[in-house]
């Protein structure tokens, strides 16, 4: 009989993290709540974000451990926002030597995008992310990880809820002064534009960008844009726009990854996350239009509906050379399936 194995994950962001514990069959058998995990943001607000990060994981899994009276891990996966780079990753470990050296027997960092691809299949896949920021990542079945995207607000982004509602305004503003001209009228966005951010005037945008910037808060004007799209052809077109870079962040790896492995894909997986992807149906065609590539052949586009903390245990436990079953297909809804 094969002795019975306890598996963590986390799935650790800038704002909260979440944790459960596996059983070697794939049952959850506790969760546990947290903060924020990623050691840059803590840097801000900490003398050492990396021990603030370990502190919070470990409060997290003493808090799980508890609810099933456990005393140890055998393996934990943490799929950190933050955890992508093996300096960050070295700094965690050793951060875990003065908080909590009992913190599990065998722990595998990995950044925030593994847990989601894994969580909705064994064999790797694609993530594309559109929240306030956007990334894309293609990772192998041996883990080979390709990446576009997600260097922030400052110099990408594209997609984004932030770079949606930024081209929004610029668009607008452009068209106002006389230097380009909008494709559609503007009389419908430059309302929402005015009513969103309670402005009397295009002056008062600089306070907006400069003076009181909320990143989060000009992202979500994207609400105001999709709401809009519906009856407004500028609007429409900003989303079409949007879809057409996300499918280029795709296609972008999948030629990478051709170039590489001289393999055309017969299709692919690709879970979505982030809240841009409510609206789909006005990003499809842009996205489709972006993502065409000879080497492609169709897409599956996968929303998790489970934490994908259920990934970072599957490659917790891989990395420890242990077996961890999920049953993977469902823990995804497939929102559309492409073909051209």
């Amino acid at each position: 009989m094969e002795e019975e194995h306890y598996f963590g994950g986390v799935e650790g962001g800038g704002t909260q993290s979440k944790m459960l514990i596996v059983s070697s069959k794939g049952d959850i058998l506790a969760r546990s709540y947290g903060g924020c995990t990623n050691p840059f943001v803590l840097d801000v607000k900490a003398m050492d974000g990396f021990i603030e990060c370990a502190k919070e994981l470990s409060k997290m899994a003493q808090e799980a451990k508890s609810q099933i009276n456990i005393s140890k891990l055998k393996a934990i996966g943490l799929s950190l926002s933050g955890g992508a780079q093996a300096d960050s990753q070295a700094r965690i470990m050793k951060a875990f030597e003065t908080v909590d050296p009992n913190f599990a027997e065998h722990v595998y960092l990995c950044n925030d995008t593994h847990g989601s691809i894994f969580t909705a299949s064994p064999h790797g896949g694609m993530v594309l992310i559109a929240g306030t920021g956007s990334n894309c990542v293609y990772i192998t079945d041996n883990e080979k990880t390709y990446s576009c995207g997600g260097w922030g607000h400052m110099i990408g982004d594209e997609g984004s809820g932030y770079w949606i509602s930024h081209k929004a305004i610029r668009t607008a503003l452009n068209h106002e002064e006389g230097l380009e001209d909008a494709p559609h009228s503007i009389v419908e966005l430059r309302k929402r534009i005015f009513d969103y951010f309670d402005l009397k005037n295009f002056d008062e945008v600089l306070d907006i960008f400069y003076t009181h910037f909320q990143k989060a808060h000009i992202a979500g004007f994207t609400k105001e844009v999709s709401d809009a799209a519906e009856t407004d052809p500028l609007c429409a077109h900003l989303l079409y726009d949007a879809g057409l870079v996300l499918g280029k962040h795709v296609r972008a790896l999948i030629n990478r990854a051709y170039a590489e492995t001289k393999k055309d894909f017969e299709s692919v997986d690709i879970v979505l996350e982030g809240s841009v992807f409510k609206s789909w149906t006005r990003l499809k065609q842009g996205f489709i239009d972006g993502v065409r590539t000879e080497h492609l052949k169709a897409a599956r586009l996968l929303r998790l509906n489970e934490t994908s903390a259920l990934g970072a245990a599957f490659l917790g436990a891989r990395h420890a050379n242990l077996k961890l079953t999920l049953p993977h297909e469902n823990l995804v809804e497939v929102l559309d399936t492409l073909k051209w």
